[in-house]
């Protein structure tokens, strides 16, 4: 299993906005080139894992925002603040369009759009609405008061927040961002969805269609391949259930695992046959293929399961070393310790 790059919201233009600090402004150009989701790569820009045991943020005050204006069309909406400079020193978050999809919890992911503009000048510092480019980021893993703007409304939703300076960047700034010592920042968010890109995990209860596996405790799995076609989703079936923790968005996740493909059952990877310890790595953050963030998030530390990642969920089109490109992957996960 190899970690992957990954980028987050405002990485482009102004690369520190959506994330809090702990969460880093910076991002790597490259992947690991070892088949261990550990080491150089941990550097990178996503969340930092113990942001999962962060406290929850409270929600922000509910109520108007004087002075701004929110216009334009339902793919480039406008945000415009009529006499800057505009200051806040309490967040406050207005609901400009209510959606009605699930009520967004601290623990989430989200799919989002975003514009953030400056209170002090009123220029926008950044709009994935206009690249269209929504991204996946964990709640925890905004700036601290997008986070409390956005949790508690629905997915679907668009919220217009006034950052106050102690939920932005305050008294340092932040001036790669192009934000100043005790500025007050406005967002508009777009909540599309709670959850992952694309297709979620499908949890199957039988292993009819599924590969046989066997799984000695302390050694490689092996697979006996079928003649089924393979899903078209990422599918998860508990192999063997356990009794710990939930595994959160955001937490360190360390597993044993062999990985083969689909398709001649062909191992290309285990964590036995590089060390036999358990590997540490973020889970739910985009470090891993989208499969394993999909569907190890919310199983139970102490369990086996049996993972297929469809080539959408794995590496695509690029081959990966012993991966053939638009491969199918088959992984068993021992889920040792996650916190």
């Amino acid at each position: 299993m190899r970690l992957r790059t990954t980028t987050s919201l405002a990485l482009l233009a102004a690369p520190a906005i959506a994330l809090s600090a702990c969460g880093g402004a910076s991002t790597t150009t490259s992947t690991t080139s070892t088949a261990s989701p550990s080491g150089s790569a941990s550097a990178s820009a996503s969340p930092s894992a113990s942001q999962a045991s962060a406290p929850d943020p409270t929600p922000a005050a509910q109520g108007d925002v004087p002075g701004v204006t929110v216009a334009g069309t339902k793919d480039k909406p406008t945000v415009t603040v009529a006499k800057p400079p505009l200051t806040t020193k309490t967040t406050t978050a207005k609901v400009v369009s209510e959606g009605t999809g699930p009520v967004v919890k601290a623990s989430d992911m989200v799919v989002a759009n975003a514009i953030f503009v400056s209170g002090k000048t009123g220029k926008t510092l950044e709009d994935t609405f206009s690249r269209g480019t929504p991204q996946q980021i964990p709640v925890k893993g905004w700036l601290s008061g997008v986070a409390k703007g956005i949790v508690g409304q629905k997915a679907g939703s668009r919220v217009l927040v006034a950052i106050a300076p102690e939920d932005a960047f305050g008294a340092e700034g932040n001036q790669q961002a192009g934000i100043g010592p005790n500025e007050s920042i406005l967002t508009l968010v777009e909540i599309q969805k709670v959850g992952f890109k694309g297709e979620a995990c499908k949890v199957v209860t039988s292993p009819d269609g599924l590969p046989q596996v066997t799984a000695p405790d302390g050694k490689a799995a092996t697979m006996k391949p079928v003649t089924t076609p393979a899903p078209k989703q990422p599918t998860l079936y508990v192999l063997k259930q356990g009794d710990g923790p939930v595994v959160q968005v955001g937490q360190t996740l360390s597993s044993q695992y062999t990985g083969m493909l689909w398709t001649n059952g062909t191992k290309f990877d285990s964590s036995y046959d590089n060390g036999g310890q358990p590997v540490p790595f973020p889970i739910g953050v985009g470090r891993v293929i989208p499969a394993w963030d999909k569907c190890l998030t919310g199983q139970k530390v102490g369990s086996r399961v049996l993972v297929v990642a469809p080539p959408a969920d794995a590496y695509g089109a690029q081959a990966q070393g012993k991966i053939p490109a638009n491969s199918t992957l088959v992984f068993v996960v021992d889920l040792v310790k996650a916190q």
